[in-house]
């Protein structure tokens, strides 16, 4: 999935997905830690940012299944579940929600995780994921 960006223009990719750029993008990334810990392993896992630094430029990201892209007005929210969102721009504001469901005559409990992003801005979604193995 190409993926333009203007002049100073920044999206953040799921680690693992990036494919290609032009040269004149910039590239960095973060490590998320905390509940992500949780989710992901001991370490975390790590966020791919993307910039046309010097000038329009062209981001490739490889997405498992098919690939959609929702654009969120201000304060306008969807929940994603944590392997399926490819990219975001940076206004969008990502949150882990983790809901306790319990039911049935003995209580089962288990936990619903989400990923809640706010707008405005774009959020790239994926229809499968693959999350990498570990060494634990």
């Amino acid at each position: 999935m190409p993926i333009h960006l203007r002049r100073g223009e920044e999206i953040q990719v799921r680690e693992h997905q990036f494919l290609a750029a032009t040269g004149n993008v910039d590239y960095t990334f973060e490590r998320v830690r905390g509940l992500a810990t949780m989710l992901f392993g001991q370490s975390g896992f790590f966020i791919d940012r993307f910039r046309g630094d010097t000038g329009d430029g062209i981001v490739w990201l490889h997405g498992y299944g098919n690939v959609f892209e929702k654009t969120l007005t201000p304060g306008e929210t969807i929940d994603i579940e944590p392997g399926g969102w490819l990219f975001k721009d940076t206004s969008v504001k990502m949150e882990t929600k983790i809901d306790r469901l319990s039911s049935g005559f003995f209580g089962a409990n288990m936990n619903f995780i989400v990923n809640r992003f706010t707008g405005p801005g774009r959020v790239g979604i994926q229809s499968m994921y693959l999350h990498m193995p570990t060494e634990e």
